[in-house]
């Protein structure tokens, strides 16, 4: 995979209809991811002729993740639609690590965080290849934007 702006995330939107407040650790992992995402990247549409860098609105409707996707020129503009609901179990373990990382955090149990975060970053990283798996029929990406897409969706989801 050759890595270029073209096949890059420019901007990203997410949109949480019914969902209540988050709490502030979610809020600050969604930001990261964010962030993280904009500057490292790596998003190809398995279309011809689709070039970006792309704009994508991320929501979920019903177990369902809503991509929708334009590029910067609006030569390109499509909704995807993909069922998420294989990942309902990872993202209940990952939100259960990222809630008991947190707590021995504010609790200075500075034993356990790194057992806690190795767990934490092995339930993500095995969820990020599940949502890779689930968008390779219409991307191409690589593994740490597969993870930061996660991270997003987990932030959508809980």
């Amino acid at each position: 995979m050759t890595k270029s702006k073209d096949n890059s995330i420019n901007k990203i939107l997410l949109t949480n209809k019914n969902q209540p407040e988050i709490t502030e650790f979610v809020n600050y992992e969604r930001q990261a991811a964010i962030h993280d995402l904009i500057n490292e990247n790596f998003f190809e549409i398995k279309e011809e002729n689709v070039i970006g860098p792309f704009n994508i609105n991320l929501s979920i409707h019903e177990s369902i993740l809503i991509k929708s996707i334009s590029n910067e020129d609006n030569s390109f503009n499509k909704t995807y639609r993909i069922p998420v609901n294989s990942l309902k179990k990872i993202i209940k373990f990952y939100h259960n690590a990222c809630t008991r990382y947190f707590d021995s955090i504010k609790d200075g149990s500075i034993d356990d965080i790194e057992k806690i975060e190795n767990n934490r970053r092995k339930i993500h990283d095995e969820g990020a290849e599940i949502l890779k798996k689930l968008m390779k029929k219409n991307f191409n990406i690589d593994h740490q934007t597969a993870r930061r897409l996660f991270t997003l969706l987990y932030s959508l989801y809980i």
